[in-house]
């Protein structure tokens, strides 16, 4: 064996463990590190006006906001927000919606901020309603990292069993109607506010 095939094969046992140092550290930054969903909160929100708008914006999105406490490691390079929405249809019919959302660089402490949208069109599209009734859904949040559960939160204001969130896992759900902040007009809003995404 020649010189280069030595150092190109010591080269890549370098980093190989280097791979397995960092997988390992941030298994056990995962290990000792545990989320607590303070809060869910749910509301309205008017589209916004712009500086260069021509045309006013009448339409309301339903905001759905986590409130989330971590603790345990000082930094997470990313960390998952798996939301599972239900709400009820005009026939009566359970509706599933879900997202999930990564987050970078998220720091310990208190107070973290986390939030998705459903889109205007919502309730006149399934529920035959002209706007969100914000008092029958029911909400969970689960928090990731590194594909480990961290902690979840769950707001449920309409009759369903406990273990419905597992329950609707392997069933259909509604696409394209809950979004990430990213991909709504409210993008460039309270940025600071919430999680920065990540964007890919």
């Amino acid at each position: 064996m020649d010189m280069k095939a030595v150092k190109l094969k010591r080269m890549m046992a370098c980093w190989i463990a280097l791979l397995f140092v960092m997988l390992a550290a941030q298994t056990v930054h995962a290990q000792k590190a545990s989320v607590t969903v303070k809060d869910i909160k749910v509301g309205t929100v008017k589209t916004p006006d712009f500086k260069d708008s021509r045309e006013s914006n009448k339409n309301y999105w339903c905001r759905l906001v986590a409130t989330f406490d971590i603790s345990g490691s000082k930094w997470f390079n990313e960390i998952e927000v798996k939301w599972t929405v239900a709400a009820f249809n005009a026939d009566g019919k359970l509706l599933v919606m879900r997202e999930s959302v990564t987050y970078e660089d998220v720091e310990e402490g208190r107070n973290h901020r986390a939030c998705v949208f459903l889109k205007p069109s919502f309730p006149r599209k399934y529920q035959n309603r002209s706007q969100f009734d914000t008092n029958n859904m029911a909400i969970c949040v689960e928090i990731l990292s590194g594909g480990k559960r961290l902690g979840f939160g769950e707001k449920r204001n309409i009759k369903l069993p406990d273990n419905w969130v597992n329950q609707t896992q392997s069933g259909p759900s509604v696409k394209g109607q809950l979004l990430p902040k990213s991909k709504t007009p409210f993008a460039p809003m309270d940025y600071d506010f919430f999680e920065h995404e990540k964007i890919n």
